[in-house]
């Protein structure tokens, strides 16, 4: 299997950090998609989506001017959760190709796009699809490998997102690199390589989106990883550099409700959901106004999260594993089950396996979630959510198995029951 090598962000020969073999796991940021694969922001015009609009007034069939208006349209979705702009990018997207020729930057460019918005939607089979072109097109060009690299680690293909980071760090050691190389590191379980790898996206970070990017990411990398207030830190840095990014002070909400600061929590959560209704901040915000004791506060959280859903459903961004856990805590575990199980029919991920546990466990199915614990965390995956729920799920596996062997003892008179257990584990409300 292969190795990952992390150039430091200046070296040019000898200086390389050697990696584990590859095993799985994922951001998402989402859970699969709470945040998404590790990507950075590129460096652009103050308004990107308003320069290539006012390009394509002057020459309206100006393919660049589309590829650049497509990729700004995904990136603005990201940051602002407005699903609406998924259809607006593919618009634009499926212009651009017709008006470059084959195998041209602009061409190259339109497909990288296309992959990233595919990604976005969730449909990753056609986002690697499109960075498969792009590379064919052109092997040299590390965006591609970077878009690809994202579908491979969706659609559980390890090997293929090691390979492909690896291509995109030899070709370019970016901020895009890097950061892509922290989470393939995270998801085999080495979380320090993790850390290291951020380090050098920060210390190759020039403009602003890039340095609170890499700000962003190692305030989730010490948040999951039991240091609030190291995260805290890291996000408030950032935020001095990008005053109101909103996945910024999400992240700085979570730190502060970890820290036991609740009400300065909640009050950064109503800022930043009442700019950025993003399914992920909004569930937070409701998990920690739960632990607050702020019922009826919370249960406003989860309807708009459902609300949230619906509308990216609507506009073709269907986030089955996400859903999937939302609905295993704060909704219907027959539906998380449903979710879960439709989404690991289109990928087998270490994501789509916590999902598909998860969900069955709270269905009262532990047994079943059992050998999909198993395997979410075999390849050295750390995420504490995660190890969280695996740990559940064994206890609940284990006492139906007990309570069957006793049944079993006396004679098969009395029937074991419905495996596992509805019980809630207590992460519900965990940093997720």
């Amino acid at each position: 299997m292969p190795t990952l090598r992390v150039w430091g962000a200046g070296a040019v020969a000898g200086i390389v950090l050697i990696a584990a073999p590859v095993a799985v796991r994922s951001l998402d940021t989402d859970r699969g998609s709470q945040v998404s694969p590790v990507g950075a922001r590129p460096a652009s015009p103050a308004d990107p989506i308003a320069a290539a609009q006012a390009r394509l007034r002057e020459v309206p069939d100006d393919a660049e001017a589309l590829a650049a208006l497509g990729g700004a349209y995904v990136e603005r979705a990201r940051v602002t959760g407005d699903a609406s702009l998924y259809d607006r990018a593919g618009r634009a997207l499926d212009r651009a190709p017709a008006l470059s020729g084959p195998g041209t930057p602009t061409r190259v460019t339109a497909l990288v796009a296309s992959a990233a918005l595919a990604n976005a939607r969730h449909d990753f089979a056609a986002g690697k699809e499109s960075a498969v072109r792009a590379i064919e097109a052109d092997p040299y060009h590390a965006p591609a490998y970077g878009a690809l690299a994202d579908a491979a680690t969706q659609l559980g293909d390890t090997k293929g997102a090691t390979e492909a980071i690896q291509r995109m760090l030899d070709l370019r050691p970016s901020v895009a690199a890097f950061t892509r190389a922290s989470y393939d590191l995270e998801l085999r379980g080495d979380v320090d390589g993790a850390r290291t790898a951020l380090d050098r996206a920060l210390d190759g970070a020039f403009t602003r989106d890039e340095v609170a990017y890499c700000r962003l990411w190692q305030g989730e990398l010490a948040r999951r990883y039991g240091d609030p207030a190291g995260a805290l830190g890291s996000y408030e840095a950032g935020l001095r550099t990008a005053p109101g990014d909103p996945a910024l002070r999400a992240g700085r909400a979570a730190a502060l409700a970890d820290l036991g600061r609740v009400d300065e929590a909640l009050a950064e959560y109503d800022r930043v959901t009442a700019s950025a209704p993003i399914a992920q901040y909004l569930t937070h915000y409701g998990e920690s106004a739960e632990r607050a004791g702020r019922a009826d506060l919370a249960r406003e959280q989860f309807r708009l999260v459902a609300a949230q859903f619906a509308v990216q459903e609507a506009q073709g961004a269907t986030d089955d594993v996400a859903r999937a856990v939302f609905e295993a805590d704060h909704g219907d575990p027959a539906e998380a089950v449903r979710r879960a199980e439709a989404e690991r029919a289109r990928r087998r991920s270490v994501h789509t396996a916590d999902a598909l546990a998860w969900a069955l466990y709270r269905a009262g199915r532990a047994d079943a979630a059992l050998p999909y614990a198993v395997e979410a965390t075999a390849g050295g995956w750390r995420d504490p959510d995660v190890l969280a729920h695996a740990a559940a799920i064994r206890a609940a596996a284990s006492v139906d198995a007990g309570k069957a062997a006793d049944a079993g003892n006396a004679g098969g008179t009395a029937g074991a029951g419905p495996t596992g257990t509805s019980a809630a584990s207590g992460t519900s409300g965990g940093a997720r």
